[in-house]
């Protein structure tokens, strides 16, 4: 080998040398800080979904606790409205009779106040998605309408919980 072909050992090669290699070890070392703010980043995702499925967990549990609460209750309101309805004529001013009709409303007012709200009123409109016809009366009108309401219907928060028995004729 001539001098020409041999490296030349200054202290200019030595120094570039590990200035190459902490090149390498710098780009190395922002490869894992990007890699672990990807996880990072991944990690918060997930967090903020995970608490978005508890919540929407959570409303849907309560939803359904009020729901079946107030399937119980529904036979309860209807015997209470039956026998207002057909309290006697002899008693309709004792305090007993009026401490009932104070319970049912007491009742109504509770209920309505978790979103229950009733549905088939006598005059109405008939809809198939709110009431159940059992039985036609004939009429000259286009239009159906409710014309007895057999039991009440109610709706939870916009979704029919129980339909209402009508009768419908056409108006």
């Amino acid at each position: 080998m001539s001098d020409l072909e041999q490296p030349i050992n200054t202290e200019e090669n030595n120094v570039n040398k590990p200035i190459k290699q902490k090149k390498f070890k710098k780009n190395n070392n922002q490869k894992i800080i990007q890699e672990l703010t990807d996880d990072i980043k991944r990690i918060q995702a997930e967090y903020i979904n995970y608490k978005r499925r508890s919540e929407e967990e959570k409303q849907r549990a309560v939803a359904l606790g009020k729901e079946q609460a107030v399937s119980v209750l529904l036979p309860i309101i209807d015997n209470l409205e039956r026998a207002i309805v057909h309290q006697p004529k002899d008693i309709a001013d004792h305090a007993w009779v009026k401490g009932v009709a104070g319970v049912e409303k007491q009742l109504n007012s509770q209920l309505q106040g978790i979103g229950l709200v009733k549905i088939g009123v006598v005059g109405d409109e008939f809809n198939p998605d709110l009431h159940n016809a059992v039985s036609m009366q004939e009429g000259d009108g286009d239009k159906e309408v409710i014309t007895a309401v057999l039991q009440s219907g109610f709706m939870l928060d916009g979704k029919v919980v129980r339909h209402a028995m009508v009768q419908v004729g056409k108006q």
